[in-house]
């Protein structure tokens, strides 16, 4: 039965880790978390991570999920056979950060961009060839790999796309992270690209646009059609994280949690 519990990409509550996020999170109401691979660049962020995982712990939240590093230098699409390998090796450590926080899956960009369109066939190719390097360490960790439906000229920017590039691979590993304002013009698709992935949806980020390029702005603030999105969601007996990843008001911590919390109260009563 689909009964969406309110997750955060806890990067969208505060880019950095601090006392003040820690105290925010008591008493929040949020039953899951997205972390940023990103929160652990330096020795200082690696020395946040126990009063953050007691934090998360004293308010049993659980991590759901960790967002690897993208664009650039961690693009595993890239036809540089070096930059390629360096790109995997980045993503294999993010998945060992899954393991040390003891969450279900990883999320992955399946490239960067821009893309020339005379490359994206071998494009894909390298980035199935990354996926697999990553998903048998996954396996192994008995860990998922959510890819994500991404915007523009990005690899997986059609579910069909995306489920093209995911058709070799183990099903039981890997499945797809759904951005909702991802979809550029196809918007009004979404209820039924929701029903279409079925069981290979096994993650969301959940946020609205204008329908021509993705804001990020707060379920409700732009075109998408949300009653539509939560009917199809049960539909499918959705049971991953419902994950917020949007631009949250507020200037502090707990401004922050409030509006999510008042938009998340309003988006689940279409679940009921």
């Amino acid at each position: 039965m689909f009964d969406p519990k309110l997750g955060v990409s806890l990067q969208t509550v505060s880019a950095t880790l601090t006392d003040e996020l820690y105290a925010t999170l008591d008493g929040s109401g949020i039953a899951t978390v997205e972390i940023a691979a990103a929160y652990f660049g330096c020795a200082c962020d690696e020395a946040q991570k126990a009063p953050l995982l007691e934090a998360l712990r004293r308010n049993n939240i659980r991590v759901a999920s960790v967002h690897a590093l993208f664009g650039g230098a961690y693009d595993f699409s890239c036809m540089d056979d070096g930059m390629h390998q360096q790109a995997v090796a980045t993503a294999l450590s993010a998945v060992d950060l899954v393991v040390e926080l003891d969450a279900s899956l990883i999320i992955l960009h399946a490239s960067a961009e821009p893309l020339e369109p005379r490359e994206r066939g071998t494009r894909l190719e390298q980035a199935r060839r990354g996926l697999l390097k990553i998903g048998d360490r996954c396996r192994r960790a008995k860990k998922q790999v959510a890819v994500e439906v991404l915007p523009r000229t990005c690899l997986g920017n059609t579910v069909d796309e995306l489920l093209d590039l995911l058709e070799p691979l183990d099903p039981n590993v890997f499945g797809v992270c759904l951005d909702m304002n991802h979809l550029m013009d196809r918007h009004q698709t979404l209820p039924a690209e929701i029903r279409r992935l079925g069981d290979r949806l096994i993650a969301t980020h959940l946020s609205d646009y204008d329908g021509i390029d993705e804001k990020h702005w707060l379920p409700g603030e732009g075109v998408v059609d949300w009653q539509g999105v939560m009917a199809a969601l049960a539909e499918v007996n959705y049971s991953g994280p419902f994950n917020y990843e949007a631009k949250l008001p507020g200037e502090t911590p707990v401004e922050r949690v409030v509006a999510l919390r008042g938009n998340f109260a309003w988006l689940a009563a279409f679940a009921r």
